[in-house]
């Protein structure tokens, strides 16, 4: 008997769709054994490392670890003492247990290795993983630039939150995949980590890079990090332990202060300041941590960053406020009607309209926001060899946070407007935990 527990269990796990042990119920029910007898039995397997157990609200997965036997034996005794009720709903009958951690069983990590012929996964390196028996939550740690194959192609879909995102494959209109089936991937979740060093990773956990197909599971292998490496909190505690975070990165925070700003703009003067908000639909997929050092990122993130203040701002809201355009003497007494930039549009009104000790604060916010223009324009006039460098990652650190707090400024000055003294700014936006990763 004990030796066909042993291979029900083994058979079992090798069948199911998702690497799913067997419930320790069934068993008994199956095999028509006692069901304190069939435990007996299963706890003689676990002593000699041929299954293990899982017990929680969800045992059909080996989740994120392993028990140590003795915890396993403790848990097996006390589910003797479980009983079982039925209850019918019409023709359909209901079958529960008095646990809310219920019991499934697993062939043992030695057990699948020295049994299971992995020939049919091929080159399915993280699916051979968990057919092996390995928690489906292991994190696995990659160089950040595994994900720039799917970031820079427009087949695929790149989304990103805070620290958190997904990849999939584009469909055309008619359901056909638009790359080829081995390149029709989908990728449930990636987050951000770092090594010890504290240069960001992405982590994925092993049952989402099952979900690759073998070509690109060999191609993550190939950005594979070991040594080191820790998963960011805020995604850990998302993900393992089911907790909400109460932090906001400065991305999130400056999209949050332009969509205030234009709030208040709209209270005050019926006009907007920005032509465009940005929100979690349209958010730019390179406004995020998920960044490859180089020197070719930094300046598409400048660029970026440029296009949502200086380009995004709308000219019409200054109508009636300031002049918009200089007349420049070109010779022979013509002269020449030349617009304004909407930076210049902005200083002018705002340093007309403010006191002269808020002329200081102009100063820096103005400085911040030029300075973003000026490296715009740098990379428009020469030509320069791309460069990896972790520079980069501190650079943009500096840029995004500098940016959100001259947002920030402006939005401090709108609100002293007496039209916006009851306009209520979220309060996220100034008692909220705002991190940069």
């Amino acid at each position: 008997m004990k030796k066909e527990i042993e291979q029900k269990i083994y058979e079992f796990f090798l069948e199911s769709n998702d690497f799913n042990g067997i419930p320790l119920r069934q068993i008994s029910s199956t095999l028509m054994i006692d069901y304190k007898n069939s435990i007996d039995i299963i706890k003689e397997l676990v002593k000699d490392d041929k299954v293990t157990i899982q017990s929680s609200t969800n045992p059909h997965i080996i989740y994120s670890s392993l028990y140590p036997i003795e915890t396993q034996l403790k848990i097996l005794d006390d589910a003797k003492d479980w009983t079982v009720k039925e209850m019918k709903i019409g023709k359909i009958s209901i079958v529960s247990e008095s646990t809310d951690y219920p019991i499934c069983i697993y062939p043992s990590r030695n057990l699948l290795k020295s049994n299971r012929d992995l020939d049919e996964f091929g080159e399915a390196i993280y699916t051979k993983a968990l057919a092996l028996g390995e928690p489906q939550l292991t994190p696995k740690f990659f160089d950040i630039e595994v994900l720039e194959r799917y970031s820079n192609d427009p087949r695929f879909n790149f989304v990103f939150e805070d620290y958190s995102g997904r990849i999939s494959a584009k469909y055309d209109d008619n359901q056909k995949s638009l790359v080829r089936g081995e390149d029709n991937v989908f990728l449930k979740s990636f987050g951000l980590g770092f090594d010890e060093n504290d240069n960001r990773l992405a982590v994925v956990y092993l049952r989402y890079l099952n979900d690759l197909t073998p070509e690109h599971q060999v191609f993550w292998k190939s950005k594979e990090r070991n040594r080191n490496c820790l998963v960011l909190e805020e995604y850990y505690e998302n993900t393992i332990k089911g907790n909400w975070t109460s932090s906001y990165s400065v991305f999130t925070a400056f999209i949050g202060e332009l969509m205030c700003l234009n709030d208040i703009s709209l209270t005050i003067f019926n006009k907007p300041l920005f032509r465009k908000n940005f929100n979690e639909y349209n958010r730019p997929k390179e406004f995020t941590f998920f960044f490859s050092p180089t020197l070719k990122n930094y300046n598409d993130f400048v660029l970026l960053l440029d296009k949502m203040i200086s380009d995004n701002i709308n000219k019409e809201f200054f109508e009636g406020k300031v002049e918009l355009y200089d007349y420049v003497e070109i010779g022979n007494g013509i002269k020449e009607r030349r617009s304004k930039g909407t930076l210049r549009l902005l200083e002018e009104w705002l340093g007309g309209i403010f006191k002269a000790e808020q002329d200081q604060e102009l100063k820096k916010i103005f400085s911040v926001l030029k300075n973003i223009r000026r490296q715009r324009q740098n990379p428009a006039h020469k030509i320069s060899e791309n460069e990896y460098d972790n520079k980069y990652i501190e650079q943009q650190k500096q840029l995004i946070n500098s940016a959100h707090h001259s947002i920030k400024g402006l939005r401090y000055i709108f609100k002293q407007h007496p039209r916006a003294e009851n306009f209520e700014i979220p309060d996220w936006l100034d008692n909220g935990n705002i991190k940069t990763f």
